[in-house]
């Protein structure tokens, strides 16, 4: 285990302070990239602590020491994600990561400041490989000893170093610290008792979360539905008008193919009750395909633990 007094910079005397009900670590939170202290840096520290003053203390363990806060990157995503996710879905990604001596928490965002009450914690001893690298976009590369990568983007430029510095510290101080779930592992937000996946339910306090079952219902039966069941509700209002376009054009299309409706003109033409359904199964495809891609985008957010209300 990193002892809280670990030394990060060879020039700065490890000091512990407690401010807000937090054990945090002041020459590295107060500091810049190069571990300098600063008037701007300590501002800045001090404005993400008052943010999450109320929401740390009930999470932190006995003696557990705050490195460092990192206000917001993007959470980690599959490649599928990558490419078909647009900016209205990616703005649901929103994560704060805070490193402290003895772990790694992963605090899922609405928006760039609310707390979703989705939490993940990471013990430096099930890190087997950890880089920070990137050019203009810095992203945090993390490979556990379960096999299984996480990549977080959009890490700002002006933590980079230091989470750099903060990890090249705390992994080695950790490698006999190994746990049982060799690497990332949700918590239950009210207790912080550790989630099975595909389990929608703590098993010490009883909180309900979101359930892979009714975001299909929600998925098949409401064009939106999904993406506004798991959270991301831009991405669930341009689904509803897309969705919704899509369902109308369906519907007209089988009531031409069925006489309810006289047959479309296209360039002079009267369209065929043949060439009706063949509308009617080319939107319906559409229709199918755009609620795949809405369901996988959603999994990954309901795989998460989402909380229904509090139990």
């Amino acid at each position: 285990m990193a002892p809280p007094d670990l030394m990060v910079y060879p020039d700065q005397l490890a000091r512990i302070m407690t401010t807000n009900g937090l054990r945090i670590r002041e020459d590295v939170l107060f500091t810049d990239g190069k571990g300098q202290e600063n008037e701007r840096s300590r501002r800045k520290a001090e404005k993400i602590l008052e943010q999450w003053k109320d929401i740390l203390p009930a999470i932190l363990e006995k003696d557990e020491t705050v490195f460092f806060v990192v206000k917001y990157c993007q959470a980690p995503v599959g490649a599928f994600e990558q490419m078909t996710m647009g900016w209205q879905g990616r703005g649901a990604l929103g994560v704060s990561l805070v490193l402290t001596n003895l772990r790694l928490l992963h605090l899922g965002l609405e928006g760039s400041q609310k707390w979703r009450r989705v939490l993940k914690s990471l013990r430096w001893g099930d890190v087997a490989e950890a880089k920070v690298k990137g050019w203009l976009v810095r992203v945090l590369d993390l490979k556990y000893l379960n096999g299984k990568k996480d990549r977080y983007t959009r890490v700002p430029v002006s933590g980079a170093r230091k989470i750099k510095d903060i990890l090249a510290t705390v992994i080695p101080a950790s490698r006999a610290e190994m746990s049982s779930a060799q690497g990332i592992q949700s918590l239950c937000p009210n207790c912080r008792t550790a989630l099975t996946p595909g389990i929608y339910q703590c098993a010490q306090c009883g909180q309900k979360f979101k359930t892979e079952k009714i975001l299909l219902k929600r998925t098949l039966l409401f064009p939106g539905g999904g993406y506004l069941y798991s959270g991301m509700t831009t991405a669930g209002i341009f689904s509803l008008v897309v969705g919704g376009i899509l369902l109308l054009s369906d519907i007209w299309y089988l009531a031409m193919a069925l006489h309810f409706l006289p047959p479309e003109r296209a360039n002079g033409a009267v369209m065929t009750a043949e060439e009706s359904w063949t509308a009617v199964a080319v939107v319906l495809g559409l229709m199918a395909f755009h609620k795949w891609i809405e369901y996988r985008h959603a999994v990954r957010m309901i795989h998460a633990f989402l909380p229904e209300q509090n139990t």
